[in-house]
């Protein structure tokens, strides 16, 4: 994983705008869960105590990232184990007022 963020970081540092809340290495472990484990933006979202927005723009940026190196991720032929961990605890979280996603406008 470390290989995978020092590869990326130059081309996704571009320090334009609001700065991400996210450091980098989340934005490519958000990107690799995503890739890996197929996990949709709005679980990634409540993991990474961030907005689903903001986690599409993410997943979006990184991918792109990814593509422009040559790096895929293949997807896993069967979940890991710890893929029902981290279920539980965006279902655990998701269900837990404090930590709800709140709707704009």
């Amino acid at each position: 994983m470390q290989h995978l963020i020092h590869t990326l970081a130059p081309a996704g540092d571009t320090r334009r705008g609001r700065p991400p809340r996210l450091t980098f290495a989340d934005q490519v472990l958000a990107t690799v869960l995503h890739l890996r484990v197929n996990l949709a933006a709005e679980p990634l979202a409540i993991l990474f105590n961030s907005s689903r927005t903001a986690m599409h723009r993410t997943l979006l940026k990184t991918r792109k990232l990814l593509e422009a190196q040559g790096t895929t991720i293949v997807p896993a032929t069967t979940p890991p184990t710890a893929l029902t961990a981290l279920q539980a605890r965006v279902a655990a979280q998701s269900s837990n007022p404090s930590s709800k996603i709140k709707a704009t406008g």
